[in-house]
């Protein structure tokens, strides 16, 4: 590959792969929710979301390039036709401001626990990290991600391989029980399509205008092979951090934070730092997301439009992070769930 196309691809694989590892994703509260509960069995289901990640994820990204998208809308409607994909519409835009309120209440939060500072110091920090880089576009957005990935990647890894060692690489947590009472679905398949359903349209936000800017193909293919690659090896990490702390996690709002904090204190204010980022990573794409639709739905410029979805935003700040992961993300994922379904069986 020349120079441009490896640029290319590292642009769509750590942008897509930043999108999804978002602060649920890298708290462990979601794989724990989505995949550790059905024991393990759960790390199929990770390997599964992978797979579907890098196939899904590249229709979106060919998708965006045909239709020239400047936001997740476009490609919503045209795979979903006008009546649904109305109502799909509505639904996204609502999750999305909630996910961006949330991040900023965690941020919030994270900052008065751990560094004792105001909590609206932490809100308004986050705030204007997301702000500025937004404005610039899918190229800030992806020069973001492209630094911040990386870090991600780094410190899940370490993390888990330090649980692993401690536990002197004994895999016993495969054969972890089952808790039916905490299943988000019925069945562990139907869990991983859940969970590749409401993740693969918050990362639709970003990927439909990544694709439209990326006119390569082989990048935009390989680009999102790679992705879910990291997803699937990232997400299995997590899972067996988890695991290895199985059931007493379930009490932990941030459990891979848990992890690292009760390894070492170093380990615990690094994952801290980490955790900032990845709820900067989530609050940017909700960001995004929110703002294109708004100016697509007004005569306002996007560059206004960013600023009253920050703004109303920083209002309505007020929600626990667990309740995000427990309640909504199901919800929202049996919501989107017609979206995944007809992004299969559509034309790309």
């Amino acid at each position: 590959m020349r120079g441009r196309s490896v640029l290319a691809t590292a642009r769509v694989a750590t942008t897509f792969a930043g999108t999804i590892i978002g602060a649920g994703f890298a708290s462990g509260q979601e794989l724990l929710q989505f995949f550790v509960v059905y024991g393990g069995i759960g790390l199929v289901g990770v390997a599964l979301a992978g797979a579907l990640f890098a196939w899904l994820g590249s229709r979106v990204l060919e998708l965006g390039f045909r239709l020239k998208a400047t936001g997740y809308h476009q490609l919503l409607y045209y795979v979903c036709g006008k009546k649904v994909g109305l109502l799909l519409d509505i639904i996204i835009a609502t999750f999305l401001f909630s996910v961006l309120t949330i991040m900023l209440a965690g941020a919030g939060t994270v900052f008065r626990d751990s560094f004792d500072l105001p909590f609206i110091a932490g809100i308004i920090l986050l705030a204007i990290l997301v702000t500025a880089i937004a404005l610039r576009g899918v190229a800030g957005i992806t020069t973001a991600n492209m630094i911040t990935t990386p870090i991600l990647a780094i410190a899940i890894v370490g993390t888990s391989i330090y649980s692993l060692a401690y536990h002197d690489f004994q895999f016993d947590f495969l054969n972890i029980p089952a808790d039916h009472a905490s299943f988000p679905a019925p069945h562990w398949l139907l869990s991983s399509l859940l969970y590749v359903s409401y993740n693969l349209v918050m990362g639709t936000t970003v990927l439909a205008p990544l694709g439209a800017a990326t006119h390569s193909r082989f990048s935009r293919q390989l680009g999102s092979i790679l992705g879910g690659i990291i997803l699937a090896a990232l997400g299995c990490m997590v899972s067996i951090a988890v695991m290895l702390h199985y059931p007493s996690i379930m009490t932990e709002e941030i459990p891979m934070l848990y992890i690292s904090s009760i390894q070492h204190c170093i380990s615990g204010n690094i994952y801290t730092a980490m955790f900032i980022i990845a709820m900067f990573t989530t609050a940017l794409a909700s960001l995004y997301g929110c703002a294109s639709k708004l100016a697509a739905a007004s005569s306002l410029k996007f560059q206004y439009c960013v600023f009253i979805v920050i703004g109303l935003s920083l209002i309505f700040s007020q929600v626990g992070f667990a309740n995000l992961i427990n309640i909504l993300f199901p919800v929202f994922g049996y919501a989107t769930l017609w979206f995944l379904i007809k992004l299969i069986f559509s034309k790309a």
